[in-house]
């Protein structure tokens, strides 16, 4: 718990580029202000699935306190296991592997999907995204899915001080090298593959969707919805 909140923010900038995949290019995003927050919510019968009508919006921002705030959250489930639908355009990297620890020791399904508060009673919606440090909170999941208007992006580690101006080379390549080996662990205890750390070498690749054939490939996403 000390541990959690003595987390400290590595801001991550979402890279524009393109690889293999499809053609249009990530938006360049800043890291989005709204911190991320947990809702258990409540829909109608089979809402989320054959004997699914709860589970755990997950919307925002992934910042140095959201691991505290999921904790609170999964502590009161008593034992349910409800999926968690992620809305989010990134955050925090290290705290986004502190959250997917969290979600993984919980046993929790993780979709990217939109929740839709528009209609009598709250929905999956058919889209949702998923940027940035969200992947790790994807990566979590005990099983991986996604709505099938869902926009997922693959984006590389990227470093900036304190006015958002970027780091030099030579610093930038030592940070990320040194991030890289925390990824390949966090991607090991979560059962994937490590190479799939090489895509988020900023000094090697630029950021791109990855296609469905890329996602099922590297085991990112393991079923439908």
């Amino acid at each position: 718990m000390r541990a959690l909140r003595r987390l400290i923010p590595l801001l991550i900038v979402l890279a524009g580029g393109s690889l293999p995949a499809r053609s249009e290019e990530p938006p360049p995003a800043a890291l989005p202000a709204t911190a991320m927050t947990f809702t258990l919510t409540q829909g109608g019968a089979d809402a989320c699935g054959p004997g699914c009508s709860r589970w755990i919006a997950a919307e925002g921002a992934i910042l140095a306190a959201t691991p505290l705030a999921f904790l609170e959250v999964s502590q009161a489930l008593g034992g349910e296991k409800p999926p968690v639908l992620i809305h989010s355009d990134g955050g925090v990297v290290e705290a986004a592997m502190a959250l997917g620890r969290l979600v993984r020791r919980t046993g929790l399904v993780t979709i990217v999907a939109r929740t839709d508060r528009s209609g009598a009673l709250p929905r999956p919606a058919l889209d949702g995204s998923c940027h940035g440090a969200c992947l790790y909170l994807l990566l979590a999941g005990t099983e991986r899915a996604a709505a099938p208007g869902a926009v997922l992006s693959i984006q590389p580690l990227a470093f900036s001080g304190p006015a958002t101006d970027p780091f030099p080379d030579a610093m930038q390549a030592r940070l990320t090298t040194a991030a890289l080996v925390r990824v390949r662990a966090y991607l090991s205890e979560m059962g994937i593959d490590p190479d799939l750390a090489r895509y988020l070498d900023g000094t090697r690749y630029d950021g791109f969707f990855p296609t469905r054939g890329f996602l099922d490939s590297h085991a990112i996403l393991t079923r439908d919805p």
